[in-house]
C-alpha cells in the first residue's frame, strides 16, 4: 500500500457525493503517480481498522503556492460515516 494522504476534511456535497479532502506534500504537479485513479479501490486506515472504498472520481486543485489539494469522491458506502479527520488513505 502507498500513502495518498491524511484526511483533512470530509464532506457530503449534493449532486457530487461523499468526498474526502487532504494533501500530501510528496505529491507534486509534475508527478501524480502516487494518486489513485477512477474506479480503483482505496483503503482508509483508522485506529487499527481498515475500510475499503471505491473511487468514483478524483479532483485536484492548487493553492497559489502550488500546493495540491486532493478531493477524492467515493462511491456510496455505509462505512463513510466511520471516517474521521486524521485517518490515512492508501492506494492498493
Amino acid at each position: 500500500m502507498e500513502l495518498i494522504m491524511m484526511i483533512g476534511d470530509i464532506a457530503v456535497i449534493p449532486e457530487i457525493g461523499d468526498v474526502i479532502i487532504g494533501n500530501n506534500p510528496k505529491i507534486v504537479k509534475n508527478d501524480l503517480s502516487m494518486l489513485c485513479k477512477k474506479g480503483q479501490d482505496i483503503i482508509v486506515v483508522k485506529e487499527g481498522e481498515e475500510l475499503k472504498f471505491k473511487v468514483k472520481d478524483i479532483r485536484l486543485s492548487f493553492t497559489f503556492t502550488e500546493k495540491i489539494i486532493i478531493n477524492i469522491i467515493l462511491e456510496n458506502s455505509e462505512d463513510f460515516v466511520k471516517l474521521k479527520v486524521g485517518d490515512l488513505v492508501y492506494k492498493i
